[in-house]
């Protein structure tokens, strides 16, 4: 599909004013053009292409800025493009777009357009904008190690999901962000499960994933990449290997999901194919402009294990050595104080390996 640009909206809503308003004025993502755009921003964000696709939901926003989706789909882009480089200097933008989300969908259910959205499944897609803008805020927090704030925002992104399905349970999309959450708080407190006030609730948060990977509009591949995930906390690292490679067969260029199964097939002690996939991210990762070494000190440390786990140790001790000598700032430094200090262990074991083998020779 083409790339939509203001003018031909536009056009379609000048001509056909009554359909488009139904459909675009609409919180329902489902009806065209809306859903078209949606996929292709997804397409062009999960391959790499993030200013092409801010500027897709850009041209949304400034067409009909009485409308959620732009905002939100913006956000959620400038927020992979962060998570991409391992650079959060957009920050304050992606705030403010999940903010203003936030605020639309307040005004429009406080407004008089409320009446124009027919309530059911139209007011049930506006909880689920407001619900996934919390949850991508609350990410993001959490990321900045703001603990309490991101808690706060993923209950609020939860509650607002919760009344997506409870006006219209048939919005698989917002079963992602339950099912997340339901497993990640169980999985993250699990020394508490003994308590007989906490359910355990990783089974259930699995079945909720799982749903909205089969019957969502927007969410099966990002779905299919958070179910990896808990596939690893679990230790299944053969079914987390499996899916993670379906999603990388689909989009071979996503650096995204090139990560995701490179860790899958570290896991699942794949050293070869986990090795190339280090290598080349690595390759990749130094040629970009807003490489800061985060990123290259991951790959330079996973390449360093999986050299010691197949004993070549010169090969562990230079990478090891590569990624302790990298020129860092100081912010980056300290975000990456655990990779250094796995690092420092890297090269001291291989060095030991080597003299041990120089003393037998």
């Amino acid at each position: 599909m083409p790339l939509l640009k203001t003018s031909y909206l536009l056009f379609s809503f000048i001509f056909l004013i009554r359909p488009v308003v139904a459909q675009v004025l609409s919180p329902d993502p489902t009806a065209e053009p809306l859903k078209g755009i949606i996929l292709e921003g997804i397409d062009l964000t999960l391959n790499n292409r993030f200013e092409q696709a801010a500027n897709l939901y850009q041209d949304l926003i400034d067409s009909f800025p009485q409308y959620p989706a732009g905002y939100f789909y913006k956000g959620a882009t400038i927020q992979a493009e962060m998570l991409d480089a391992e650079n959060y200097q957009n920050a304050t933008e992606f705030y403010t777009l999940m903010d203003h989300t936030i605020a639309v969908v307040d005004s429009l259910r406080n407004s008089h357009m409320s009446s124009h959205l027919g309530g059911g499944k139209n007011h049930a897609w506006l909880f689920f904008y407001e619900g996934s803008a919390f949850l991508y805020r609350s990410f993001l927090k959490m990321k900045a190690g703001e603990w309490y704030a991101a808690y706060q925002d993923a209950k609020k992104g939860v509650r607002s999901l919760e009344k997506t399905i409870e006006l219209d349970s048939t919005i698989y999309d917002a079963y992602l962000g339950i099912g997340s959450y339901k497993y990640w708080k169980s999985a993250k407190s699990k020394f508490l499960l003994w308590l007989p006030f906490i359910t355990d609730q990783r089974e259930r948060g699995i079945e909720l994933v799982s749903l909205a990977i089969q019957k969502g509009w927007f969410v099966g591949t990002v779905g299919k990449d958070q179910l990896v995930w808990i596939f690893m906390n679990r230790g299944d690292f053969q079914s987390a290997l499996t899916l993670a490679m379906e999603n990388y067969q689909k989009y071979p260029d996503s650096r995204f999901l090139r990560w995701t199964l490179a860790s899958a097939a570290f896991y699942a002690k794949d050293w070869d194919l986990s090795q190339k996939l280090y290598a080349d991210l690595l390759q990749e990762i130094r040629i970009l402009p807003e490489n800061n070494g985060f990123n290259e000190i991951d790959c330079l440390v996973r390449l360093a294990d999986i050299s010691r786990e197949i004993e070549l140790w010169d090969e562990s001790y230079k990478l090891a050595d590569e990624a302790l000598r990298l020129n860092l700032d100081d912010h980056t430094r300290d975000r990456a104080r655990n990779k250094l200090k796995k690092a420092l262990e890297i090269r001291e074991d291989a060095e030991k390996q080597r003299n041990k083998t120089d003393i037998s020779n």
